[in-house]
Parts: structure tokens; C-alpha cells; sequence
């Protein structure tokens, strides 16, 4: 877990809840923030000059306002109009050292050759309304996690397949009439978006998915949650947005829908013009990246670049058989979309002469060894600070084994309830006063991070923006692996299967030696008798509308 401290003054925000958090009204506030607007462009200066006429109209301080445009390449090269914001200037993709081709690639360029403490997306086919900047802005002004997404209608040119001119565009912007500046042609909303939306009471109560929302041809954030959720991945050509959407939740970002920031949008999206070839496209990108929602993995491969689940269990004293026994119960259960770290003192293993039946680390050897070729294993001296991307971290203690659907069920209750971590028998603490196993969401994490005070335990931090959930072990399906000897492990764990919500412990071909094992066996499978789920939940739960639950 990390230990980084937030400042204590930044707001809770509870999961998506933004309205807790008063973002400024527009009338009198004055920003003290500088921002970015960072517009990917390529072979589009008739629209280029027409977004740009619209930012010299912004209410924000021209001072604080700077227009980066990043040319992907255009031939003939983007030029600056006459109308455009004082501090506007073109980079060129591939310019120091930042290369690639795409959007994603065009907006880390822009995004290096910027400075505002803010960036704004603007797509280079767009006419932004005068306080489309400032309505998105103030939001990050008293919220530094925040991403807000502004409001867009789809028109199309006229008759003969033209636009306003900029020095239209500049003047009905000028007397207030950006509504007007269509006249009486149809337009359209970005309907999905607007419909998850309103179902989601405006995104207060949307659940996991809500990254998904995440559309780039508008939206503002903090260059410093920017930076912790990694950019935008240059080797996509399409669906950047989404995948960064669902990284920027990872981050601890809430998603704050702003209908004061309106728009116009010059014409209908890629998407929009071809959306089951764009979706065919995506699929394979987004399953290796995102691991939810879980349709997208069922097909393709079994492993992932960016797993649902990692396991990190910490070696200790452990005999190999013990550790062995909790390792295999996770690589043999039903989730096989995870990874395991063991955490251990690899470092002191070395080829130096020894005597092997009495070398001090010989089960530590054996355990390396063990593992040295499953790919879904890795060694690691320190356990990892987090586990961004995955969105899971299940803290699993080398003397405890899982069912074969225990880590699903610990899963299913964390995203039913939207809880940040999941505690199992948190009555029963170890003799240090831990609680042993722990399933922690890696998003709400990532906003404790943000929130966290100096002296505050992260349990408490993330509780405080997610909530938590305790759960009792034979309901999930944890066994306790101290009840046995190692030498009863020798031949692997006891097969955990579960029926309905109570799992059993039933035998696999491990010999059970004598009265005394058999009598322990005997014991755990008492022990893991179905009780149901034993819950606390210390953040009021609120109801999901709009169907947004799926896994």
C-alpha cells in the first residue's frame, strides 16, 4: 500500500458523487489557474480556423489561456488564421523526441509542449460557446481530481457543404447568440452519453464503468492527474479516449458531466459514421487494457497485459509447501484473469558454494524454483506501492488458501456494493493485529491518495471516499492453511469447491497420514461450513439505475 499523503483540504468525494464539492458560479468568478487547450489536428484547417475564431471569444483571461494545436502530420502543414487566441501556437507530432501518429500520439505531443496547470481536449472540428472554457475549468479549480466533459450538439454544413466563415463564427459568438449560430438546422445530441447521464442522476451514482463516459472530443483535468494516470497511450489509433478514461479512474478521478460548457459539433463522429467497424477495431485493444467490463475478455487470449486481479503474498518463514498450497489456489481457481507477486528475499539467493539439505534459505530456493517459469508469477523484494492499472489487489497471506471461486466472490461483493476494500474475518486479526486478507479497488486507492492526510491509516482514507465491506472466510471461501502441518500440504492443497454461497472442503489425492490429520481435516471442513456474508458497509449504499451494474 502506499503511504503517500494528500493535503488534508481537498474535498471527498464519495465513488462518483461530485456534488458535495460548489464549483464557482460563472458570473464574477475570476480563475487564477493557467490552462492548455490542447487541439490534435490533421488535414482540417477549414474547421481548425473556425474552433479557433471560438477561443478568442472565451470569457476565461486571455492571459491565462494558451492554444496549443498539434499537427499530425498535414499536408500542407497547419497554418494560424487571423482569428485565433493571443498565445496560440502549432507543434508538430514527432517534434523532440515525442513520436508516433494518431490522436493519442497528437494530444502527448501538445500535451509536452504546453504549460498550463489545466488541460482542456478540444477536437479541431469544434465551435466551443464563450464560457464553454470557464464552465469546465472552475471545476478543477476547487477539485484537483476532477474530469469534467462538456456538452456537444452534431450539425451538419449547409446545402453546399460549407461552414460558417471564422469572421462569422467570431461575430455571433461576440453578441451572444452562439445558440443561433445554425440558424433553424437540425442537430442532434451525443445521445449515449447523454442518455448514461441521466440515467446515472448525472453520473452521482454510476458504478465502476463510468469511465466509459470518457469522451475526448471535450474535457478538461489537472496536468498532475494527467501525469499519475500515465498520458494517453501513443499506440492507439483509436478508442484513446475510453482507455484513458478507464486508467484516469484508476488514478481516483470523478467524472463531472458540465452542460454550462457548450458546443457545436462540425459534423457527425467517426464513431458515429462507422460504428461497428470502429467497435470491431477497439475490441481486441480494450480487452488487453481493460479489464472490465468482463464481456471484452471472452475471447482472445487468457493472459492480459493488464490483469483483473493481482495477488500479493508475502513469503515470510513459510515452508514451500504452505506457500505452494496458497499459490496454486489462486492460479487453480475460476478467475484466471490475475497475477502474483511473491514477495521475498530473492536477493540473498546466489550460486555460492553451500550445503544443500541445510542451506538457511533452501525453502526460499525451493519456492523460486518452483515458480521461476509460471508467467503469471513474478518475484519481487518489496511488495508493489500499487498495483495501478489492475483495478484489484488482494493482499493474500502465504498461510491462507482460496476456494476455486473465492476470489470471484470477493470480486462480485466489491462491485455490488462499490466498496474499496473488502475485509475477510476483520474480528480474527493475525498476532500483529492485521487483518490478513484484504481485496483492495485500486481507483478508490487512487483517491484516497488525493485525500489522505498525514497521519490518516489508508484503510480509513479509502473507507472514507468508497466505503468497505467485511465478509467472513467461509462465506468467500478462504482457508486458514496453519491448521495444517506442511507435511500434510506435501502433495498440494485440499480441493475448496463451493455450492451455491457455501463453500466445503473435500479432499484431493493428498494422503491424509493417521487420527490426528484426518481429525484436522475433519475440523476445516466444519470450519468452512456455508454461513452467509457477515457486511458493514461505513458509507451509506446508493442504488444504480440505468442497468450500469454488469461486470
Amino acid at each position: 500500500m502506499s503511504q503517500a499523503d494528500g493535503p488534508p483540504t481537498v474535498p471527498r468525494v464519495v465513488r462518483n458523487d461530485w456534488s458535495s464539492v460548489s464549483a464557482p458560479e460563472l458570473a464574477g468568478w475570476r480563475p487564477t489557474l493557467p490552462v492548455s487547450v490542447v487541439i490534435p489536428a490533421f488535414n482540417c484547417q477549414p474547421t481548425l480556423d473556425l474552433t479557433l475564431a471560438s477561443l478568442s471569444r472565451q470569457t476565461y483571461p486571455a492571459d491565462l489561456l494558451e492554444v496549443v494545436v498539434a499537427d499530425d502530420g498535414s499536408d500542407p502543414p497547419l497554418t494560424l488564421p487571423p482569428i485565433r487566441p493571443a498565445r496560440t501556437r502549432i507543434v508538430r507530432v514527432g517534434a523532440d523526441g515525442v513520436a508516433g501518429w494518431g490522436r493519442a500520439a497528437a494530444l502527448r505531443c501538445g500535451v509536452a509542449h504546453s504549460s498550463g496547470e489545466i488541460l482542456h481536449w478540444l477536437d479541431a472540428d469544434m465551435i466551443v460557446f464563450p464560457e464553454h472554457v470557464a464552465a469546465q475549468v472552475r471545476w478543477q479549480h476547487v477539485l484537483p481530481y476532477a474530469v469534467t466533459l462538456g456538452y456537444k450538439r452534431f450539425v451538419e454544413p449547409d446545402g453546399d457543404g460549407r461552414w460558417p466563415s471564422a469572421e462569422t463564427v467570431a461575430a455571433t459568438l461576440d453578441r451572444g447568440a452562439a445558440a443561433e449560430l445554425f440558424g433553424d438546422r437540425a442537430s442532434e445530441p451525443h445521445s449515449y452519453v447523454e442518455r448514461y447521464i441521466n440515467q446515472t442522476d448525472q453520473l452521482r451514482i454510476a458504478d465502476h464503468h463510468v469511465f466509459k463516459i470518457h469522451v475526448g472530443a471535450t474535457a478538461a483535468l489537472r496536468r498532475d492527474l494527467y501525469e499519475q494516470a500515465g498520458g494517453f497511450d501513443a499506440d492507439l489509433r483509436l478508442g484513446e479516449d475510453t482507455e484513458f478514461g478507464y486508467r484516469l479512474a484508476q488514478a481516483g478521478a470523478v467524472f463531472v458531466p458540465e452542460p454550462a460548457a457548450r458546443s457545436w459539433h462540425l459534423g457527425r463522429t467517426h464513431v458515429m459514421r462507422a460504428r461497428q467497424e470502429v467497435a470491431r477495431w477497439n475490441r481486441p485493444f480494450f480487452a488487453d487494457r481493460v479489464p472490465y467490463p468482463r464481456t471484452w475478455r471472452k475471447v482472445g487470449g487468457t493472459s492480459w497485459s493488464v490483469p483483473l486481479a493481482e495477488v500479493v503474498m508475502a513469503v515470510g518463514d513459510e515452508p514451500l509447501e504452505r506457500v505452494r498450497a496458497a499459490v496454486d489456489s489462486v492460479l487453480r481457481g475460476t478467475e484466471h484473469d490475475i497475477r502474483i507477486t511473491l514477495v521475498g528475499p530473492w536477493d540473498r539467493l546466489d550460486d555460492a558454494r553451500m550445503r544443500v539439505l541445510t542451506d538457511p534459505s533452501r525453502d526460499l530456493r525451493l519456492i523460486a524454483a518452483t515458480y521461476r517459469g509460471e508467467p503469471r508469477v513474478r518475484l519481487a523484494t518489496e511488495p508493489p506501492t500499487n498495483v495501478f492499472p489492475t483495478p484489484y489487489l488482494l493482499d493474500l497471506p502465504a498461510t491462507h488458501g482460496l476456494a476455486p471461486e473465492a476470489l470471484r466472490r470477493l470480486i462480485d461483493v466489491a462491485d455490488r456494493y462499490q466498496a474499496g476494500v473488502v475485509r475477510v474475518d476483520p474480528d480474527h486479526p493475525d498476532a500483529e493485529g492485521k487483518v490478513g486478507v484484504q481485496l483492495w479497488r485500486t481507483a478508490a486507492l487512487g483517491r484516497a491518495r488525493w485525500v489522505r492526510s498525514a497521519d490518516e491509516p489508508l484503510f480509513d482514507a479509502v473507507t472514507s471516499v468508497y466505503g468497505h465491506r467485511d465478509v467472513t472466510a467461509e462465506a468467500v471461501g478462504v482457508a486458514d492453511l496453519t491448521r495444517f502441518d506442511a507435511a500434510d500440504l506435501a502433495g498440494g492443497m485440499p480441493r475448496l469447491t463451493g455450492r451455491g454461497r457455501a463453500p466445503a472442503l473435500v479432499p484431493t489425492t493428498v494422503e491424509v497420514a493417521g487420527v490426528r490429520s484426518l481429525a484436522r481435516a475433519t475440523v476445516v471442513v466444519a470450519w468452512m461450513a456455508g454461513r452467509r456474508v457477515r457486511a458493514t458497509l461505513r458509507v451509506p449504499d446508493r442504488p444504480t439505475r440505468g442497468g450500469t451494474r454488469g461486470r
